[in-house]
């Protein structure tokens, strides 16, 4: 995809710029706060991935997810979208970590779905940022 860059790292950038992209947006006290926690919502203690989960298949909900927010966008409140990117960003995360245990031959497909859904969540952020 990007030359010699793996794509995990490229979905693993994704990610990063995703969580900038909410810092950026805060106010200094909410950014102070959420530098503080930001270890923790990186590599929040959980479970290791279980052996056999349909990395797949959770990236197919979470693009049905996203599209749902992205569909009803002005049907929700701001603190209900708020909610629904905190939530996807997370699962963002813990499908990641679940397809770099996949098969090498299952993690393309699997990881370029979700560098898809990476931007589409990108591309909600920058609506919210807009909407302020």
């Amino acid at each position: 995809m990007y030359g010699n860059v793996p794509s995990m790292k490229v979905t693993a950038m994704i990610v990063a710029v995703l969580i900038t992209s909410t810092l950026v947006a805060a106010n200094p006290a909410q950014a102070e706060v959420t530098a503080q926690s930001l270890a923790s919502q990186l590599f929040p203690l959980q479970p290791p991935p279980i052996p056999g989960s349909d990395a797949k298949g959770e990236v197919q909900e979470l693009l049905r997810q996203i599209n749902e927010l992205d569909d009803n966008w002005d049907s929700f409140s701001p603190a209900e979208r708020n909610r629904r990117i905190a939530g996807l960003q997370q699962q963002v995360t813990v499908v990641q970590r679940d397809a770099a245990t996949l098969p090498p031959d299952q993690q393309p497909e699997v990881e370029g779905m979700l560098s898809v859904a990476a931007l589409r969540l990108a591309n909600i952020l920058r609506k919210q940022l807009s909407s302020r």
